[in-house]
């Protein structure tokens, strides 16, 4: 996991802030985006060996923000978060192509671990 480069998207610049901080604290190199657009609009969107990014943003959500970087056949695996409830938002994150929902509040430990899968390519295919 030491030196993965995570990109963080989120809308809350104290929790995107927070979970960069988090990243780093393991060794990735973690980067801040305050919206979807701020990352897609990025020179280094193809160098991300993860992004973690919240559902729920203004302008471009995290959802559409995944379909778009499959459009753009950017294959970046994706952990979506949120503290949404509705049950079918596991369903719909699946597939657009996420590597998983985790619901806020979440232990810092399973995002660890989703992130150590996904950087050691240990993780089934959808």
């Amino acid at each position: 996991m030491k030196n993965a480069r995570i990109a963080v998207v989120d809308d809350d610049q104290a929790l995107c802030s927070a979970l960069v901080g988090l990243v780093r604290s393991v060794g990735c190199r973690g980067e801040p985006f305050f919206s979807a657009e701020a990352l897609l609009a990025s020179a280094d969107l193809l160098k991300f060996d993860c992004i973690i990014c919240d559902v729920r943003l203004p302008g471009i959500s995290g959802l559409n923000m995944l379909v778009e970087l499959r459009n753009r056949n950017c294959k970046t695996p994706v952990i979506l978060m949120t503290a949404m409830t509705d049950s079918k938002l596991n369903d719909e994150a699946i597939s657009v192509g996420a590597e998983c929902l985790l619901r806020k509040p979440f232990a810092t430990q399973v995002l660890f671990d989703w992130i150590d899968r996904i950087v050691s390519n240990d993780r089934p295919i959808h």
